[in-house]
Order: C-alpha cells, then sequence, then structure tokens
C-alpha cells in the first residue's frame, strides 16, 4: 500500500439492480468518506451479497452511479480491485493446498499487515492442521482461513459476506475480536443477517 495515500473513497448514487426485470433493491446511497462502516443487513435473497459485488466493482448496477477517489486521483471501477480485500462465498481456496502453501501463495502477489505471513496460521488457531490439505478442512476453519487472508492483507477497504458464518460461537467471537483489532482505518463493508456481526456498528442498511 502506498503511504501518504488516503485511502479508496467510494460513493455509491442511486444504486439499483435487477434480475429478469424485477429489482431487486432500488435507490441506494452511501458516501464512504463520511461513513467509513457500513452493514448491509437483510433476509437470504435480499440484495446483499449483489450489492457488495458491485462495490467491489464485480458487478454492474443496473442503475446509478458508483464512483471512486484516492486522495485527489479518481480511480475507475475497474481499478477498484487493486485497494480491495474481500472473503465471501465467491471467494474460494484451492483444495490440494496445504494452509500453509495457500499463505505463502496469496501473499506473493499481496502485501501482509504482518511482518511473517506464516504467523497468519497461528493466528487463526490453524497451527495444528497447516500440513493437511484444505480439502479436508472443516466449513468453519475454511472460513477462517478466508476472513484472515482477507484482513491480513493490505488494503484500503475491507469486504466481509457473513464473516462467521459456519463457526462455532467461541471461535465467531475470536474473528469478530481480530477484525476490530486490526481493521485499521479501512472501510469496512458487511453483508450479514447475523446479529453479532453488525452490533457494533452504527450504519447500517436495511435490504
Amino acid at each position: 500500500m502506498e503511504t501518504n495515500i488516503p485511502n479508496l473513497h467510494i460513493r455509491l448514487e442511486n444504486i439499483g439492480k435487477k434480475f429478469y426485470h424485477r429489482w431487486i433493491f432500488k435507490d441506494i446511497n452511501h458516501d464512504f468518506q463520511s461513513s467509513p462502516r457500513l452493514a448491509l443487513v437483510g433476509k437470504n435473497g435480499s440484495g446483499k451479497s449483489t450489492l457488495l459485488r458491485i462495490i467491489a466493482g464485480q458487478l454492474s448496477p443496473s442503475s446509478g452511479k458508483i464512483s471512486g477517489l484516492r486522495g485527489k486521483q479518481k480511480v475507475s471501477v475497474d481499478h477498484f480491485y487493486r485497494y480491495i480485500s474481500w472473503a465471501g462465498p465467491f471467494t474460494t481456496l484451492y483444495p490440494d493446498l496445504t494452509i500453509s502453501e495457500q499463505v505463502n501463495l496469496h501473499f506473493q502477489f499481496k502485501s501482509c499487515l504482518i511482518d511473517k505471513p506464516a504467523q497468519l496460521i497461528d493466528i487463526l488457531d490453524l497451527t495444528s492442521h497447516q500440513d493437511k490439505k484444505l480439502r479436508f478442512y472443516s466449513s468453519g476453519m475454511l472460513q477462517r482461513a478466508k476472513v484472515g487472508l482477507a484482513l491480513f492483507t493490505q488494503s484500503d477497504v475491507l469486504l466481509l459476506d457473513e464473516p462467521t458464518s459456519n463457526m462455532d460461537p467461541e471461535n465467531a467471537e475470536k474473528i469478530l475480536g481480530l477484525i476490530e483489532n486490526h481493521l485499521g482505518d479501512r472501510t469496512y463493508v458487511l453483508a450479514s443477517n447475523m446479529e453479532r456481526e453488525f452490533q457494533s456498528f452504527d450504519h447500517i442498511l436495511r435490504l
């Protein structure tokens, strides 16, 4: 991440999305410069993940405008990926790699927030499973790995889609604590229908 350059600030203006002539949501407005933490809350099928993908620049809205600004420099939606780290149902890990191999591969392409990426395995309480292929991980362990990789990647914006799904209460509490402690000044957008994940948010958009 470049130094002395402000974070990417994203602005949503009258964003709407429809599939097969049916509007999922319409007229969504939010300026992340003034409100950098936003929870997208709603039942399954309400459009939370869809809106998150629009914010990430992975999906185009059916109406409205999304724009980005980093300092005085405009950032094209096509380039949002450079400044975003993400974990959700649409992110996958390589099943035939171990967590050690996955972490090393990931941080060959991304900068890490800790000096030694291998420390991440210990932080996530996965040391005893570090030589096991990811295909043999439980859903909760995979979720911890995905969230950990996103959280400890240097980025301006952190996008998480139900980060503690499939986790028992103890591990969920640990992950939520890690997010709070290592978020820094990044923009944080959460998609969730689990109250434990968004109860500390001041800005909640219900879809």
